[in-house]
């Protein structure tokens, strides 16, 4: 008997030292001579689960049980196996019978612990957890299990204090430190959890997980090279991790290195095969870089693979409305925000894209931005508190300007002049940048304002602190519903008066919104304001001054004069091209003898083949239209040279499209509707003087382009003109539409001044 005892010790000290094959070896030898001892069964089990085999192990514990019954060990370690075999039911079972032979065995607490874990039940497995720290209450693996529980349950306070304590006697312990930085990360506290993995790192230099979370602070923190760094080294340690391989993609997305992000997003997917995730991400980085068929097939495989991602249908909704399939991108939205009704983005994809859809009139589109308003913001706005401070109504103002847009982009054409040209007497400049990543523009920009405030890693809430510390007078949105908008800071009313200016092309549907800058043209009095959360400040002569690019190549001769047919062009969103443009397009060209139309679009297999087919069934010849790729903006401008006439899209007008085309010396015929998104467009014309080019019906439309297309000197002459016309016109007269902006800014703050005052 003490010989078989020692044997089995024996055995466990080379269990213990990893020495498997010995340590079985011993066992084996002590059941040849004893087959009934159940000790030594018992240790096989233990053996297998320790080999990764609780196949084999379930086995022979069954055999230790069978032998002996009154063992809560026994018991605790077939639920062990049960449970690393996915059988959950028996590895309840077999855990509840070892307490019932011993109420306070841990072990068997501890499996309880991980089982509810694995099934999903948290509130369950963290009582377990907690019931077996009452026994042994410095237990390192029952600590970690716990914490885990409660980090994924968010008691995030309770699970740091958990790490912390087991922290206090393993201080070398590295998956305690990873532990505890995913915990502050999940808190929003980067730099500490930047530290707790730098800590576990150096403790554990190879360990891939701590490197991808990581990488995931550091993409927090806004550190974009040191985040690619560790998911690059994670995916180094392990190359087939395809939850780094996801991130870096995820990464290189916001970095606009949109190839290099499609391959390691492919990766992922290759990896592991059902990452919806990394199929969700990977259509995102596809629509980016232009294949748009391929980006909707990996959306709909994220959404086969799990129907309840909303960011997958958000996704599937982006690429439909980029192959002008505004209607199923409507769809996609709305199944989007009924899985995620509390996530303000995918309202905004919806109520963004009612724009371009003609079905939908304007009460409609109102409608949807106020329940926007009413369900994401204005209960944030009714817990503001009130705005003290300096309510002089002739002091120095503080203007403070929010968006995502500040680099390259359409939108600063319009907003860099204004920065230029403010007066520092009468303007303090706060710039808000929300920005994925700066560039030249970026910085161009940096020099133009009185302080710059990063604010991409920065919560809502804490954006709108930061405004209030800044005392920021009159707070500017330049996004409106566009991606990359930071509405719910303004929900927060972090400033006395808020206005909505030029980045969107609609009401933001908010009761935080103060006003809303328009003219007398695109807003005509008395006609559309009901249309509005805000109030409407029409400002004098245009709504907006355009700065031309510093690169424009100089107008060429009317092309029509060489070739002896009339070019027309068309360089919008092709979401705005609907099927009523594409068949009023094809009968301008039929009654435009020898007339070509380019599209810039992305030349997606089945948008060519829509294309194609709206012109066919209206009789226009495939070899009649020329659908152009998108490209880097000095070449689309040079594009322009080699058109005559740019025909603008309706309902949902173009704008920087327009006054580019203008510049470039295209005339610009347009359909002017009701509503500010059907007639901002052809503000530029109006203020131009070429009201000619405004129609007011379809069939005005076709007889504009058809008229000015059988002229060919009045189009070589304003071709000539335009751009000299346009450069001596209030539409780059920015020092003075600056003036009448800071006039406007001024009148919003001496109201409110007045109205505060009177309370």
């Amino acid at each position: 008997m003490a010989a078989t005892a020692d044997i089995l010790t024996q055995g466990i000290r080379h269990q213990q030292a990893g020495q498997l094959a010995e340590a079985e070896r011993m066992y084996r030898h002590v059941l040849t001579n004893d087959p009934e001892n159940a000790n030594a069964w018992h240790l096989l089990g233990t053996l297998a689960i320790q080999a990764g085999r609780p196949d084999v192990a379930i086995q022979y514990l069954g055999d230790a049980i069978r032998r002996d019954r009154t063992q809560a060990a026994f018991h605790a370690n077939l639920g062990e196996a049960y449970r690393l075999c996915g059988h959950f039911d028996q590895a309840l079972a077999s855990n509840l019978t070892a307490l019932k032979l011993s109420a306070d065995f841990a072990p068997a607490q501890l499996n309880l612990a991980m089982t509810y874990y694995q099934q999903g039940h948290l509130a369950e497995a963290a009582e377990r957890g907690r019931q077996a720290l009452r026994s042994r209450p410095e237990d390192l693996p029952t600590r970690i299990v716990l914490g885990v529980v409660l980090r994924d349950m968010r008691q995030l306070v309770d699970a740091e204090a958990c790490f912390r304590r087991a922290l206090r006697s393993n201080e070398a312990h590295p998956e305690l430190h990873a532990h505890l930085g995913l915990t502050l990360h999940l808190a929003g506290r980067e730099v500490e959890a930047r530290a707790a993995y730098e800590r576990s790192l150096a403790l554990s230099p190879n360990n891939a997980s701590t490197h991808n979370n990581l990488g995931n602070t550091l993409k927090a923190l806004g550190e974009m090279d040191l985040a690619e760094h560790n998911y690059r080294r994670a995916i180094e340690i392990q190359p087939n991790f395809a939850s780094a391989h996801n991130n870096l993609g995820a990464l290189l997305v916001d970095c606009a290195r949109y190839r290099e992000a499609v391959a390691e997003l492919t990766l992922a997917t290759q990896h592991e095969p059902k990452f919806a995730l990394a199929w969700c991400n990977l259509a995102g980085a596809l629509r980016e870089a232009g294949e748009l068929e391929a980006g909707v097939s990996a959306a709909i495989r994220a959404i086969e693979l799990d129907p309840n991602m909303s960011y997958a249908h958000s996704n599937l909704g982006i690429l439909l409305k980029a192959l002008g399939r505004v209607d199923d991108a409507i769809a996609a939205y709305r199944t989007a925000i009924e899985l995620s009704p509390d996530s303000p983005l995918q309202g905004s994809n919806l109520v963004y894209a009612l724009n371009f859809d003609p079905s939908y009139d304007p009460a409609t589109i109102w409608a949807e931005h106020r329940r926007w308003g009413q369900t994401h913001t204005d209960p944030l706005t009714a817990a503001s508190p009130p705005h003290a401070g300096d309510r002089s109504p002739d002091r120095r103002l503080r203007i403070g300007y929010v968006s995502a847009h500040f680099k390259d982009h359409a939108v600063n054409f319009f907003v860099e002049p204004i920065l230029a040209h403010h007066d520092p007497a009468q303007v303090e400049v706060f710039c808000y940048a929300n920005l994925d990543r700066a560039d030249q523009t970026t910085q161009r920009l940096q020099g133009y304002a009185q302080h710059w405030r990063d604010i991409a890693t920065l919560a809502d809430d804490q954006v709108a602190q930061l405004i209030r510390a800044d005392q920021v007078d009159i707070l500017v949105d330049l996004s409106g519903h566009i991606a990359g908008n930071r509405l719910q800071v303004f929900a927060h009313k972090p400033a006395p008066v808020q206005v909505t200016y030029i980045g969107y092309q609609n009401t933001t549907g908010m009761a935080a919104m103060d006003y809303r800058l328009t003219d007398a043209w695109s807003d005509p009095p008395g006609t559309t304001d009901s249309f509005y959360t805000e109030k409407l400040v029409r400002l004098p002569r245009s709504f907006f001054c355009y700065q031309p690019s510093v690169d424009a190549p100089p107008v060429t001769p009317l092309p029509a004069l060489e070739r002896g047919y009339v070019t027309f062009g068309s360089f919008n969103n092709f979401a705005k091209i609907t099927p009523q443009v594409l068949s009023t397009w094809a009968d301008i060209l039929n009654q435009a003898p020898g007339s070509q139309l380019v599209l810039l679009a992305d030349a997606a297999p089945s948008l060519v083949e829509h294309v194609r087919s709206s012109f066919a069934l209206r009789g226009v010849a495939a070899d009649r239209v020329e659908l152009a790729a998108r490209r880097p903006r000095g070449e689309y401008l040079r594009l322009m040279n080699q058109v005559d006439i740019a025909l603008d899209p309706f309902p949902f007008n173009g704008h920087t499209t327009t006054c580019d085309a203008l510049w470039q010396g295209l005339p610009v015929v347009c359909l002017a509707g009701s509503t500010y998104p059907q007639r901002f467009g052809s503000s530029a014309l109006i203020t131009l003087g070429l009201t000619d080019l405004v129609a007011k019906s379809i069939d005005e439309y076709v007889q504009t382009a058809t008229t000015l297309a059988a002229d060919r000197e009045h189009l070589a002459t304003l071709r000539a003109n335009l751009r000299e016309r346009m450069a001596a016109s209030p539409l780059v007269d920015f020092a003075g539409f600056t003036r009448n902006l800071e006039t406007a800014y001024r009148q919003m703050w001496t109201d409110w001044c007045a109205a505060t005052a009177a309370r």
